[in-house]
């Protein structure tokens, strides 16, 4: 799919800018430390992860994360996935992954990453990265993980195996690439394939860095069958009317960027 990166990024730069508007919704921290415990074991044994030896090793959050990041990324390719699933959690998910090798789109590769990274206390959400034009069907969704040794949040993406650093090394959430894109600046694309693969995420993160939906809930199964209560919100530039077809990111929306990613 071609896509002009200049054109996405007019976009973004007309966008009216960010409110101040009253954020009335609260995240819950919700993660068992039984169900912790049984994803940890249950990829040690059948996975080969050892997930309570990266934890208790001397490696930063973000080092953890890529860890955990690469070994979903060279288990799971992308791919569409050739089968429903009704319960979508760590474990239908990488069951799933063995019975059918060809892999999973980003949304299944983000909530399995989201649960290997909670199994172990490291806070994130998986967070559906939209397009402006409401006739794209193509979105992208990835994590997002709490750094609290830079007091940050940072994307990373199993999926296309790739994160994006300031010119330091530090790396950047997606608030801080959207501001990159607007500001006319190259991201820093770290990725697994050749130049033509990272040149092609300048393009496309321009185009879905529009606006966002996440889960206000941290735990597990929040989507298939679901069992915790939750809710979508979605952040969007001011005056902007999310597509009918996305009627579920339509029923709680702000326009308060700051609040939406301290959320």
């Amino acid at each position: 799919m071609s896509i002009d990166r200049n054109e996405m990024i007019q976009k973004l730069q007309a966008c009216k800018p960010y409110t101040n508007e009253p954020f009335p919704y609260k995240s819950r921290m919700l993660v068992n430390p039984l169900h912790s415990r049984m994803i940890r074991r249950y990829f040690k044994k059948g996975a080969g992860l050892d997930l309570d030896a990266i934890a208790a090793s001397g490696l930063s959050t973000w080092e953890k994360v890529l860890k955990v990041s690469e070994f979903v990324s060279a288990h799971i390719p992308h791919d569409n996935q050739k089968e429903p699933m009704k319960e979508l959690n760590a474990f239908t998910l990488w069951q799933y992954a063995q019975r059918v090798p060809t892999g999973f789109n980003c949304r299944w590769h983000a909530i399995l990453l989201s649960e290997l990274l909670l199994s172990i206390r490291i806070k994130n959400r998986f967070v559906t990265c939209m397009p402006e034009d409401k006739n794209d069907q193509d979105c992208h969704v990835v994590n997002l993980v709490w750094l609290p040794e830079l007091n940050k949040w940072a994307m990373i993406d199993s999926d296309m195996q790739e994160y994006v650093t300031a010119p330091d090394g530090t790396p950047l959430s997606l608030e801080e690439m959207r501001a990159e894109v607007i500001a006319g600046r190259e991201l820093n694309v770290h990725r697994n394939s050749d130049q033509a693969g990272v040149e092609y995420m300048q393009a496309y993160w321009a185009k879905n860095l529009y606006w966002f939906t996440i889960h206000m809930t941290y735990g597990y199964g929040l989507e298939g069958a679901r069992m915790l209560p939750d809710k979508y919100v979605s952040l969007v530039p001011p005056d902007y009317r999310i597509p009918l077809r996305h009627n579920f990111a339509a029923q709680n929306v702000t326009t308060n960027a700051s609040a939406f990613w301290r959320g």
